[in-house]
């Protein structure tokens, strides 16, 4: 007889494949043509065959990742102990405690200032995927087997959440949906969490803002509704400079980009390089400063929407002055406005050179003042003759700095010499795409003039700048 354990999951078939973060493999429904409803969460799904131990399989689960939701969101640390396996690792346990503990309810003080989380909706389900069936590990397997359990499952699971709720309804951010796989145990009628990605050698999963300990929240009025200011121990006079930057910041990117993003921002200052490395791990769509860097769950450019949009300040924002970190809010801001007209791979002259370009209006009345590396390069006779690389802008010390001056300096003299219009008409052509002639095309469109000449006619200013 063939084991069942490990071996089975349930097809969900009429929903939807997410693709963010999975890698997608070919699976089809069985021989039976019966279709039987499995709940998951508030949702009902079909899936076909209707296969009792399946669909028992299926409906545990479920049950326990309701149970889930319900502990976390609520702050309750006795069920989160209830829900882990024994044989789970300490860090992944504590993962769910450090995320109770984040949930649980706090005094509020009426200031805003001390706050938790605001969430429109939060839940935990089972997702919808068509990829092969993963097997439990056989060590983990082994250990389940010696504790008793009759079932086990890799399980494919979404976290469904949108920032918001009773104290900032003007949130409002799109559904962010994080994808993982859990590892689960069966014990009689009850299932429990024993793992998740890691447990089965992969990466763990994107670091959420109430996994990591200390969290504290303050709601921000900004032209668009309600922003959120997030923070760990130890950043409170970034804190105080970010509240009271942020408004002003958004209505600067507004007066450049226009009405046509939602003007409210999520900001999180972190207190040492670890918080940082986490929320900003590879593959998240990190763009940014030396000082801060924004991230995105999803893009959707067909309908001009980013999902899970966060700025995140490094340790270092703590040492800015007020007026500095104003120009990395926005610097950012402008990445966070502009980033669903943006294509993954457009090139970073016109993406870095825009948001410092707005970062920077009005802070300087000197040219060598707001770029010293380029000023002194064009001194000793090396103006450029080309639009920085890609390559360039890696923080490499003065290289990089001589980059994003330039890139700088590229949108300083369009908007100089044509104006501000035609260089945000620059940026949606130019950064919709990596296809240089099609940014060739973009570049006569927006300016009338093709990339040589403008080049040569940026270096023409660029010298004259300097004198």
């Amino acid at each position: 007889m063939v084991s069942l354990r490990g071996r089975w999951r349930p097809t969900l078939a009429s929903a939807v494949v997410l693709l963010i973060g999975v890698t997608t493999g070919c699976g089809g429904p069985g021989p039976s043509s019966n279709v039987a409803s499995v709940s998951t969460g508030s949702t009902t799904t079909s899936t076909t065959p209707a296969n009792v131990y399946e669909q028992q399989r299926a409906e545990g689960v479920t049950r326990l990742l309701d149970d889930l939701t319900t502990a976390v969101s609520a702050g309750d640390l006795r069920a989160i102990g209830r829900l882990v396996d024994d044989t789970a690792i300490p860090a992944f346990e504590n993962r769910w405690v450090t995320a109770a503990e984040n949930f649980r309810p706090r005094p509020f003080s009426g200031d805003e200032s001390d706050g938790r989380l605001q969430f429109a909706r939060f839940r935990y389900q089972l997702a919808p995927t068509e990829e092969a069936e993963t097997l439990v590990p056989a060590d983990v397997q082994g250990l389940l087997d010696v504790k008793g359990s009759s079932d086990s499952w890799v399980a494919p699971v979404e976290l469904r959440y949108a920032l918001g709720g009773e104290r900032a309804p003007g949130v409002d951010e799109p559904e962010v949906v994080v994808t993982n796989q859990f590892v689960v145990a069966r014990y009689g009628d009850e299932w429990k969490l024993v793992g998740d990605a890691e447990a089965l050698g992969g990466e763990p999963s994107p670091t959420q803002l109430w996994e990591l300990p200390g969290l504290s929240v303050s709601d921000v009025e900004t032209a668009g509704g309600t922003s959120v200011i997030a923070w760990y121990l130890r950043t409170n006079p970034a804190l105080a400079n970010l509240r009271r930057l942020l408004p002003d910041a958004v209505d600067a990117v507004t007066a450049f980009w226009g009405n046509s993003w939602d003007r409210r921002a999520v900001l999180v200052a972190t207190s040492t390089p670890k918080e940082f490395d986490e929320l900003v791990a590879p593959g998240r769509g990190v763009t940014g400063t030396a000082a801060a860097a924004t991230v995105y769950s999803r893009v959707d450019f067909p309908r001009r929407t980013a999902s899970g949009q966060r700025i995140v300040f490094t340790p270092a924002a703590d040492d800015l002055a007020a007026p500095t970190l104003a120009v990395v809010l926005r610097h950012e801001l402008t990445h966070v406005a502009a980033r669903a007209q943006t294509a993954l791979d457009a090139p970073l002259w016109i993406t870095e050179g825009v948001a410092e370009y707005v970062g920077r209006k009005g802070t300087y009345t000197r040219f060598p003042d707001a770029a010293p590396d380029l000023t002194e390069a064009v001194r000793a006779g090396n103006t450029p003759t080309a639009l920085p690389d890609d390559a360039a802008f890696a923080m490499n010390g003065q290289n990089s700095q001589i980059a994003y001056q330039s890139a700088w300096s590229m949108a300083a003299y369009v908007a100089d010499r044509y104006d501000e219009a035609r260089l945000k008409r620059l940026y949606l052509g130019v950064a919709a795409t990596s296809d240089p002639a099609r940014q060739e095309a973009a570049i006569q469109t927006a300016l009338g003039v093709g990339r040589d000449e403008l080049v040569a006619g940026w270096g023409r200013w660029l010298e004259g700048q300097v004198r």
